[in-house]
């Protein structure tokens, strides 16, 4: 027989085998999330937290709105603030969390962009990147809460 007879059991067995990697990579991923861990954006090994806090910005988005290149964006529009209540209503915050590779020691950040209605976090995004470029960021927020 022609292997192209066996085409559908081949196409199916592929498809199960992405499958089952993807389940271990999710299940791999929401585990490190419940241990307060993220995935290193450089070697996929486990990362820790290692901010005191969870920086808070404000950025110049509106409900339904939406930005192109998060990076570029986010890095030239995010305003440091202390407390939500400082945040107007009807426009987008984000949170900022710093992670520590445990694996290439090397940093990353974690946005959460969200929307506050009512008292609770709808989350529009959240991206991960270099903790490089948002260090200055990151500091102005330090020491603006220190003041």
């Amino acid at each position: 027989m022609s292997p192209a007879f066996y085409l559908p059991e081949i196409i199916l067995i592929i498809a199960l085998a992405a499958a089952l990697i993807w389940g271990i990579f999710f299940a791999r991923d929401l585990s490190r999330t419940k241990k307060g861990e993220n995935t290193c954006i450089y070697c996929k090994a486990a990362a820790s937290k290692v901010s005191m806090y969870t920086y808070l910005f404000l950025i110049p988005v509106s409900f339904g709105e939406t930005y192109e290149n998060a990076q570029k964006y986010l890095l030239s529009h995010m305003k440091p603030i202390r407390g939500k209540e400082q945040i107007p209503s009807g426009m987008r915050a984000c949170y900022v969390e710093v992670y520590n590779c445990s694996q290439c020691d090397k940093k990353h950040v974690v946005v959460k962009d969200f929307l506050q209605v009512r008292g609770e976090d709808y989350i529009k995004g959240t991206y991960e990147f270099a903790y490089e470029p948002f260090r200055p960021l990151l500091e102005a927020w330090e020491q603006k809460e220190r003041l």
